[in-house]
């Protein structure tokens, strides 16, 4: 039995996570922004959150599990963290579509397939069939926590056999089938589409389990990471983040550059943000994106579409209004994103984890 490791915060994490969140969501509401894509590789941020994801998670957990944590109790601790909010998102897809119903009779939607996507989203069970643009019609950014819950199950299951060889084979093979979806995709953006599911495969693993192996990796590298003590390397690792989402290279440096983003720059920001120190007078405004970050990502699509679809509803054209209509559109979902958290996810998970510790109890 090893000691359980020292409580960290990660709050540079948490500040390039959440910088990362928003841009997403400036990328999806770029027609209410601009003529053109706003930050269009920020789908890269997905693998950045992938990232990130295996470097807390092995932080938080590889301790608690050699000490004895059991399967059933860490899927459980995953689920209250992410499925309040997942919930949530769910449900105003759905809202939506109803009084699009109502609104809308040209688009009526009938209720036995609302009814379905539905009952799928809130099991988790992604729709794979071309009819739909995405595998969870009802909040489009699920996706990628349908596989975070799926690299995180793979995760604990044969948490055993993790060590850091087979760590880095399982990178290295994840790394070849991406480079090769890749090249027949012209892209990393794939994994959210039925036709494009299987291939959201080794970008989630490559991308996590590279995260668990940075941060087993850490103790050996921080010595050599000393000078980033000293500076604003985290200020510049958040620079660096919004400069990789602004380019947009064409033709097949397409491929090169997402890989490398993912494979190279990534990594480095990572563990920049672990070793270097956060300003005082910054803190407190890290922390709180870090608290955003996961609202913002999975709740920003379906207000999407509901903003939008009031607009159209009333006659009103936002892509007419651009860019005030987006900026307002990005300011209500970060006001709400704050306060659902506050009033919300955070009683909601407080709750849960009570009942799975008088659970504990008992038995």
């Amino acid at each position: 039995m090893q000691p359980a490791a020292p409580r960290h915060v990660y709050l540079n994490l948490d500040a390039i996570r959440g910088v990362a969140a928003i841009s997403v969501m400036l990328y999806h509401f770029s027609p209410f922004l601009a003529d053109g894509k706003v930050l269009p590789s920020s789908y890269l941020a997905v693998d950045l959150f992938f990232l990130l994801s295996g470097f807390v998670i092995a932080h938080a957990y590889d301790r608690k599990i050699e000490n004895g944590m059991g399967f059933g109790s860490f899927v459980a601790i995953r689920l209250i963290r992410l499925y309040p909010l997942y919930l949530a998102g769910t449900l105003l897809g759905f809202f939506y579509l109803l009084v699009k119903n109502r609104l809308m009779p040209a688009e009526y939607m009938p209720l036995s397939e609302i009814g379905m996507q539905l009952t799928t989203g809130m099991f988790f069970i992604p729709l794979v069939s071309d009819a739909y643009h995405t595998i969870f019609p009802l909040n489009p950014a699920s996706w990628s926590l349908f596989f975070e819950l799926i690299v995180n199950i793979a995760y604990v299951a044969v948490f055993a056999l993790l060590s850091r060889r087979v760590l880095t084979g399982i990178v290295a093979i994840s790394l070849v089938l991406l480079v090769v979806a890749s090249i027949f995709a012209g892209t990393l953006d794939f994994g959210m589409t039925g036709s494009t599911i299987l291939s959201g495969l080794p970008r989630v693993t490559f991308s996590f389990f590279l995260g668990v192996l940075l941060c087993r990796s850490m103790a050996r590298i921080q010595g050599s990471l000393g000078f980033l003590r000293r500076g604003l390397w985290v200020e510049g690792a958040i620079l660096l983040t919004l400069a990789v989402f602004a380019i947009a290279p064409a033709g097949g440096a397409r491929i090169v550059y997402d890989l490398a983003a993912i494979v190279i720059v990534f990594p480095i920001m990572v563990a920049t943000g672990a070793v270097a120190p956060t300003a005082p007078l910054l803190s407190g405004f890290y922390g709180w994106l870090g608290r955003i970050s996961y609202p913002i990502y999975i709740i920003h699509t379906p207000m999407l579409m509901i903003i939008a679809g009031a607009g159209k509803a009333f006659s009103i054209d936002p892509f007419a209004h651009h860019p005030w209509f987006g900026i307002v559109m990005a300011a209500l979902v970060i006001v709400i994103a704050d306060i659902a958290t506050r009033v919300y996810d955070e009683p909601v998970r407080r709750f849960l984890q009570r009942q799975m510790q008088r659970a504990r109890a008992v038995a």
